[in-house]
Parts: structure tokens; sequence; C-alpha cells
């Protein structure tokens, strides 16, 4: 799988990844990250261009420092985060939603809920 996203207000621009695909992708509505010291599960969702959600996928790869994890991706855009609490529809302007080019989470899957 190449990995590129494009220039965006979202996240950082990701030029050529390059990963091993062990399955097909599925669906992701929320990842495990740490916020201020806690564990908290945050809605996921892919933007595409111009902001508009797209899903979140998740897929096993290989990856050369980390061995089997998942690799989260979304869509030009990258994907968009936020915190449990936020009840807000996706927004760049949000202050308790941030954007990432993609993921790197264990291979055991612990740290994604599926749709």
């Amino acid at each position: 799988m190449y990995l590129t996203v494009e220039e965006n207000p979202n996240c950082e621009t990701i030029e050529g990844r390059v990963f091993n695909e062990r399955e097909k992708p599925r669906s992701v509505t929320h990842v495990l990250r740490t916020l201020q010291g806690n564990e908290e599960w945050c809605p996921i969702t892919g933007l595409a261009v111009d902001g508009k959600p797209c899903p979140a996928l998740a897929r096993k790869v290989d990856d050369s420092g980390d061995g089997t994890c998942y690799l989260v991706t979304g869509g030009a855009w990258g994907l968009r985060l936020k915190k449990p609490e936020d009840s807000s529809v996706w927004s760049l302007k949000a202050p308790e939603q941030w954007g990432e080019s993609f993921l790197l989470l264990p291979g055991d899957g612990e740290d994604l809920r599926f749709a």
C-alpha cells in the first residue's frame, strides 16, 4: 500500500510511505488515545478533500520498526479525532478536535473499535 496525504489544513503532509498490507481494511469508529494522562476512546473519521467526513479505515500491515500493527488511514486530508465529550459535528475549527495524517497502533487491535 502506498500512502500519501496531500497538503491540507487538517494535518501534516505525507509523501509516499509504503506498507505491506496483511488484510483488507475495515471501518473504525473510535481509537484509544491518551489525553492528559488518561486513556480515552476518541471518535475518529477520515477527511476527504474540502474537509468532508469519510470512513476511517484500519488494516494490519507490516512495519519495519514495529512488526505487525494496525495502520489507520482516512481520506485525502487524513484523519480527524475528537475528545469523547465533544458532540459537535466534524469541523476543522472545533477546539476539541485535531488532525492526524495516519496512526500506527498495536497489532492486537485493542486500541480500535470497528464499525
